[in-house]
């Protein structure tokens, strides 16, 4: 059993917590993913590691309520524990070498990209951060990328906070400047990652996304989480979840992506109805 030692609400459909798993905490790098299970007859969720905690023995997730899984999440408080909480998953994120890098994200997105962001800092690279959220109520990690980053760029849709436009925009402002990037590292919705991966694909800058597909036991066994990256068939579970953006067919991955919507829906219905019986 995997302790809740922090839970804090990042926004109305973001939840932060900070889950005691020692072994997972000693080997967790930037860019690697869990899969747990909220309850034992839970679904097998994956989630990228938002941060980690080596002398605590901690680890920090960060998850969107979407769905009946993420709800059923939701419900466990401090104190509580989740049943299953496996790894770290996946391949880290390649960081050494990089001297001046762009890193975007885009919503929640943001949760996978601030811990980069923060080694490349570390590392003393130069990180320009371009985050981006719907609206004000939506941004979350501010003051963590301002702290790993020597230049941030807040945009929002509607312009409710920081700079009004996409995150694509600043990017483009950015390059125009005059500023070169080793790489461009963008994590958020897939489109967000197309159009970033299109962007840098005119100048000629290398490009990094964050793949996450649908996945089930996270060992490259199921083949759910299959891409199509250079046209040849990929693995996110083993074989990233990093991949060159311009090899990425992200139509497919988005098409793949909505096969079980309804799904989804029809799951968190069944959660709804659940919680507000549990609620009576």
């Amino acid at each position: 059993m995997y302790k809740i030692v922090r839970k804090k609400e990042l926004n109305p459909t973001v939840t932060l917590m900070e889950i005691e798993a020692p072994l997972i905490a000693k080997k967790a790098e930037p860019g690697q993913f869990i899969i747990f299970r909220a309850k034992e007859d839970s679904e097998r969720v994956p989630l990228t590691i938002a941060d980690y905690d080596r002398e605590k023995g901690t680890v920090t997730i960060i998850f969107q309520i979407v769905g009946g899984a993420t709800m059923e999440l939701n419900t466990l408080n401090e104190g509580e524990s989740l049943h299953d909480f496996v790894g770290p998953l996946g391949k880290p994120s390649e960081t050494e070498g990089l001297k001046k890098v762009a890193v975007v994200g885009g919503g929640v997105g943001c949760a996978i990209a601030y811990p980069i962001a923060k080694k490349l800092h570390n590392l003393g690279c130069e990180v320009h951060s371009i985050v981006g959220f719907r609206n004000k109520d939506l941004v979350i990690l501010e003051d963590e990328f301002k702290a790993a980053s020597d230049k941030l760029c807040m945009m929002t849709d509607d312009g409710s906070y920081g700079t009004k436009g996409l995150v694509t925009n600043a990017l483009e402002e950015l390059i125009n400047e005059g500023n070169e990037y080793d790489e461009v590292i963008a994590i958020g919705p897939v489109i967000m990652m197309k159009f970033v991966s299109m962007l840098t694909k005119k100048y000629n800058i290398k490009t990094i996304v964050s793949m996450n597909p649908i996945m089930i036991d996270g060992t490259g066994m199921c083949g759910g989480c299959r891409l199509t990256v250079g046209g040849e068939t990929k693995f996110a579970c083993v074989d990233g979840p990093d991949f060159d953006g311009h090899l990425v067919d992200f139509d497919e991955a988005m098409h793949r992506g909505t096969m079980y919507r309804d799904f989804e829906s029809h799951a968190r219905e069944e959660s709804c109805n659940l919680l507000n019986k549990e609620v009576k």
